[in-house]
């Protein structure tokens, strides 16, 4: 227990040793730093798959590669036990995910600040909250559509 928020240390270490930073433009030391933070949700979701929203998978996608996460979890989990009793766990996970098409980004925004624009929202703090709050919303599902992302905000303004 605790061996993931344990782990930040040395990986960040480890990382400053290598001198790891980007490769070719991808933020590998974010990446690693949150597959190290992150590798024990997979099973955690699992185990209260009832309550954890699509939401939930959507928004841990902003933070790390889920195809990712689950092979760090799959490995983690089969180098504690001998015999690897959590396989449904993960491989529950890694279907979700792609079921949500989320296993290798988060979905893309539907609502931009050209929408706004031509809602007549000018740039600024407040079309960043717009663009925030309906993003929030189309992460729970709640929007779906271009549509419904542009109904959502002309109710934020």
């Amino acid at each position: 227990m605790g061996h993931d928020q344990a782990g930040i240390a040395p990986t960040t270490a480890l990382l400053d040793t290598l001198n790891i930073h980007t490769i070719n433009g991808y933020d590998v030391r974010s990446q690693v730093l949150e597959l190290v933070l992150h590798h024990l949700l997979p099973g955690q979701f699992h185990r209260e798959k009832d309550n954890i929203s699509d939401g939930a998978f959507r928004r841990l996608a902003r933070k790390c590669d889920l195809d990712l996460l689950y092979r760090v979890a799959k490995a983690d989990s089969t180098a504690r036990t001998s015999v690897y009793s959590e396989a449904s766990e993960t491989d529950w996970f890694i279907a979700r995910a792609r079921e949500l098409d989320v296993h290798h980004a988060p979905p893309s925004a539907l609502l931009m600040g050209r929408h706004l624009i031509e809602l007549g929202v000018s740039p600024g703090p407040q079309m960043g909250r717009i663009l925030d709050a309906v993003y929030e919303l189309q992460l729970d599902g709640k929007v779906k559509t271009i549509d419904e992302a542009i109904q959502a905000a002309r109710q934020l303004t």
